[in-house]
């Protein structure tokens, strides 16, 4: 069976909050690496100098002076595209593992606010676990305990009223009258309840 691919869009669940968090840490690792990559740069510019500098005071020798410079030159532009390409290969990689990373914390904080979502309209269905390799799991192993505490308070609720208006039809109360409304209003609310739970 083939393993579903991910896309980038995938890991992305709240963007505003990933990418802003990702992008401060990578704007500041790109500025980091390319402060240090100007110093090793500037260190290797000025020892080349000095070798220059001499070479000229040993030697008037032009053409041998042209091609230790030229040698020089070329090792310095090596350094600088390998400085370059590092740097950038360091902040894409950094990226991309920033984004899986804030995605194992913006999971859990997804899931989290559609269970709230689900609660806000009354429905109290089952919480499942999160992915192994998930973030926050202590906080949603609390939310889990709160959620099963008010569902299970749910549950005893309903299973009251039934016990009520089992006990309303024993004795024959509200046949007819306003009182009996109000008891076909509570079983139709108690089913409602029920559908919740379920």
């Amino acid at each position: 069976m083939a393993k579903h691919r991910r896309k980038l869009s995938n890991y992305l669940l709240n963007k505003s909050l990933q990418l802003r968090y990702v992008a401060f840490v990578t704007v500041m690792s790109a500025i980091i690496s390319g402060a240090l990559g100007y110093l090793i740069w500037r260190q290797e510019a000025d020892a080349s100098a000095y070798v220059l500098e001499a070479f000229d005071a040993f030697s008037q020798d032009s053409e041998l002076r042209d091609a230790i410079a030229a040698r020089l030159t070329s090792g310095d532009n090596k350094l600088v595209l390998t400085m370059a390409g590092a740097g950038i290969g360091l902040v894409v990689v950094l990226f991309m593992y920033l984004v899986v990373m804030t995605h194992k914390v913006a999971g859990p904080l997804y899931k989290v606010s559609r269970y709230f979502d689900e609660m806000a309209a009354g429905r109290l269905g089952n919480v499942y676990s999160l992915r192994k390799g998930d973030m926050l799991q202590d906080f949603y192993d609390k939310f889990r305990e709160m959620h099963a505490a008010v569902r299970k308070q749910h549950q005893e609720d309903g299973e009251t009223m039934r016990r009520f208006l089992a006990a309303c039809d024993q004795a024959g109360a509200g046949a007819g009258d306003a009182l009996g409304r109000e008891l076909a209003e509570t079983r139709t609310y108690l089913e409602r309840r029920d559908k919740a739970t379920a």
